[in-house]
């Protein structure tokens, strides 16, 4: 416990310095200047820390401590600087502060709880934008597959959020504040607001689970900003990838295979033939990798998440596509992307969307997987295909049609004999 001493006056306490070393706990102290603690009295435990000296200073730094026992611990408590924390002020802190302890509060405890809760405080002090750059972008381009999507993600933001809520703290957004940004939008460009609503509600969603904001999404489409616009039907027209009459298909393919002379030319003819006689998208036959493809089991089994599917997709490869991929400069080695330009690049996008019109046909490369359904649909008494057989064909878990238990099932032999016959149309004028 800290010894009761004589009250010290203003003057005497003026006067006190470090002191210097005796020796006698450590020799290598002897002569040498070393800080000294000295009890000032008038409350049990206050001291006044003096240092030595440095460089110029004639008085080194001298700093009001209060040392008191709590619980088992003993605690030294910094109460600021003398002189400008004066004797009086000091007295009157540490009885303050002998009060608390003695009713059970732990000062330096109570302390670091204040300071943590201002901590917490502080970061719910962040803007709408700072998070969105710092946390919520960072982590959805890793879950993209390609620069155009990050970027186009950034500009949304960039372009129709931000100039309205950026500066916004996180906690102080509300459902009408969304409203305003949607409003513009919503009857002129009507699945961009859609795309400014999707983000919001995410951006914020993870703002509440990173404990940023209050829970309740106040962007949330359903029972909520949905009451202030009217219907999407009254708005917005979907419109349709344009895709060439499945009766044009085979006219299409003659074309575009002459495109390709001398062979190898234009490695975009093959990638978007393999994307037509596999039903598939763009971006799959764009990032197709060899590791990707069992020639001999003739199937391209599609990893969980790299394409749109949440699971892996077998993808029944037909007699034209087997040929087609053993064409590859790749193809000896099997390792890598399939498709590239004749300077190693991915092949872009526009590349294949481009190829039909370019051919005079009004089409986009999407707009091959609509061909494909409407050519089953017209044949399916034909060949007796199935709605499941179709719709699994081009990945469709979510349809009518398409019951739970053929999705899981997936019918890669039934759909192997669909795609045969479709291949035989298709390629029908190429002897």
């Amino acid at each position: 416990m800290p010894k009761v001493v004589k009250e010290l006056s203003d003057i005497s306490i003026k006067r006190l310095r470090h002191r210097v070393g005796t020796g006698a706990k450590n020799s290598k102290l002897k002569g040498k200047p070393i800080k000294a603690m000295h009890a000032v009295g008038g409350v049990r435990g206050l001291y006044l820390q003096c240092i030595p000296p440095k460089g110029s200073e004639e008085v080194g730094a001298r700093q009001w401590i209060y040392r008191a026992t709590v619980g088992d611990k003993v605690r030294n408590i910094g109460l600021g600087n003398y002189p400008s924390v004066p004797t009086k002020s000091a007295r009157e802190a540490a009885r303050e502060l002998q009060d608390a302890i003695q009713a059970g509060i732990d000062p330096i405890a109570q302390k670091r709880a204040k300071l943590a809760e201002l901590k917490a405080m502080q970061a719910k002090e962040i803007t709408f934008e700072d998070y969105a750059r710092k946390k919520f972008i960072p982590i959805k381009a890793r879950g993209y597959k390609s620069a155009d999507q990050v970027r186009r993600l950034n500009q949304i933001l960039r372009d129709y959020v931000f100039p309205h809520i950026g500066n916004m703290v996180l906690e102080d957004i509300r459902k009408q504040d969304i409203v305003k940004i949607i409003e513009p939008l919503w009857e002129t460009k009507n699945e961009t607001a859609r795309r400014v609503q999707n983000y919001i509600q995410s951006i914020i969603e993870q703002a509440i689970s990173d404990e940023l904001r209050a829970k309740g999404n106040c962007a949330v489409w359903k029972n909520n900003l949905q009451t202030s616009f009217v219907k999407r039907d009254a708005v917005h027209t979907v419109k349709s990838h344009r895709a060439i009459h499945w009766k044009e298909l085979p006219k299409f393919i003659k074309a575009l295979r002459r495109l390709d002379i001398p062979k190898g030319s234009r490695p975009e003819v093959d990638a978007m033939l393999l994307m037509i006689l596999t039903v598939g998208r763009p971006q799959e036959v764009r990032f197709a990798d060899w590791e990707e493809i069992d020639l001999k089991a003739k199937v391209w089994r599609q990893p969980e998440g790299k394409y749109k599917s949440k699971k892996m997709w077998e993808i029944p490869l037909c007699t034209t596509a087997i040929n087609i991929l053993k064409a590859q400069p790749g193809y000896a080695t099997k390792r890598g992307r399939i498709f590239s330009t004749l300077n190693g690049a991915v092949i872009h996008d526009k590349y294949l969307s481009a190829l039909p019109d370019a051919l005079g046909f009004d089409a986009v490369a999407h707009g091959f997987r609509a061909t494909f359904r409407t050519w089953g649909q017209k044949h399916t008494k034909k060949y007796r295909f199935v709605e499941e057989e179709l719709e699994l064909s081009l990945k469709h878990l979510d349809t009518v049609g398409c019951r739970a238990a053929y999705a899981r099932d997936q019918l890669l032999p039934d759909r192997r004999k669909v795609i045969s016959t479709y291949e035989k149309w298709a390629m029908k004028g190429e002897k």
